[in-house]
């Protein structure tokens, strides 16, 4: 049962189900933008994505909704955030939009991404400088 039935079926309830918060999805590039709808609210909630390419080697790209959809950081890497690298293009109520690079959307490349969207006791993105 989705979460969505599991809503309907208790419609007072307040419970938060793991696929309220949390999404596992795989997709294939496109070379052009595409919207990954998986469920998610990150535009109102708040949260991160983790893309790995499956296809071809490369870096882990992570985006967080405290920096903004342009800033990656990168796990493997020694470096920082790094703005301005046109990968994503926004958050979504249902999960998130992509542009035409070939780090994140290659055309004929399968990608694995994940979503975590804030909950409490669950998942929060903390900055600090």
């Amino acid at each position: 049962m989705t979460s969505a039935a599991k809503k309907s079926a208790h419609p007072s309830s307040s419970v938060t189900y793991v696929d309220d918060v949390f999404s596992t999805y795989l997709y294939t590039g496109n070379g052009s933008t595409q919207t990954i709808n998986n469920g998610i609210d990150l535009a109102g909630k708040g949260g991160l994505v983790w893309i790995k390419n499956r296809t071809n080697a490369g870096s882990n790209l992570i985006f967080d909704t405290n920096r903004g959809a342009d800033i990656l950081l990168q796990t493997n890497q020694t470096n920082g955030s790094v703005p301005g690298v046109g990968y994503m293009t926004s958050f979504n109520s249902n999960g998130f939009g992509l542009a035409g690079s070939v780090v994140s959307n290659n055309s004929g490349d399968n990608y694995a991404s994940w979503t975590f969207r804030k909950q409490p006791k669950f998942f929060d993105v903390v900055t600090y400088s």
